[in-house]
């Protein structure tokens, strides 16, 4: 290998985000996408919650089928996924997610999950990025959620995460998440998971 490749080798690329993160942040931020599935897993909802600041918004825009055309930017996933001021399938912050969570301890309001559901979390493909707010990552991450109550078949969720973790407290909180999903029918009766 040549001086210049070998100079280059290591440096992040640069994305439409901004730069990637060096290797050791990366290595962070993958091992808080492990905790936060370990929690959503197991359980533990109120300790998921720490994870989020007090500013966080969580987002589930309602994914569309269309038709594309041969116009340049056409086939641009953004023209398939509803806005900001449209309807989608979840748009909530902080207390919305901690309401949320004290249903689920609560056994008479939330019949569609009494018996609970079992849940599994698998997060893969992580790219982060800087961005232009010191103590910011534009983070992107691919995930498969299978949810199982009884002995049913259970019910398969995938698609794409778009968060913004933030710097604080000696490691990092969800500011923001955008959960794209790749299915346009949620088979599922009732969403009571967690992306």
């Amino acid at each position: 290998m040549t001086a210049s490749v070998q100079e280059t080798a290591h440096k992040p690329a640069a994305t439409e985000e901004g730069a990637l993160v060096e290797m050791a942040t990366w290595f962070e931020v993958n091992r808080f996408y492990t905790e936060e599935a370990r929690l959503l897993d197991t359980r533990q909802f109120d300790t998921w919650l720490t994870l989020f600041t007090e500013d966080a918004r969580y987002w589930v825009p309602i994914r569309k089928t269309r038709m594309t055309s041969a116009k340049p930017g056409d086939r641009d996933l953004e023209l398939e996924l509803s806005g900001d001021n449209e309807p989608c399938i979840l748009d909530e912050r902080l207390p919305q997610l901690a309401l949320r969570v004290a249903r689920l301890h609560t056994v008479k309001l939330l019949w569609s999950d009494n018996p609970p559901g079992r849940c599994r979390h698998l997060i893969t493909n992580v790219e982060a990025n800087h961005t232009d707010t010191d103590g910011e990552l534009a983070v992107r991450s691919n995930f498969v959620m299978m949810h199982g109550r009884f002995d049913e078949r259970g019910t398969h969720f995938f698609g794409e995460r778009r968060d913004t973790l933030r710097s604080q407290d000696g490691g990092y909180k969800i500011a923001s998440r955008k959960v794209i999903l790749d299915s346009t029918v949620l088979w599922a009766p009732a969403v009571t998971t967690f992306f």
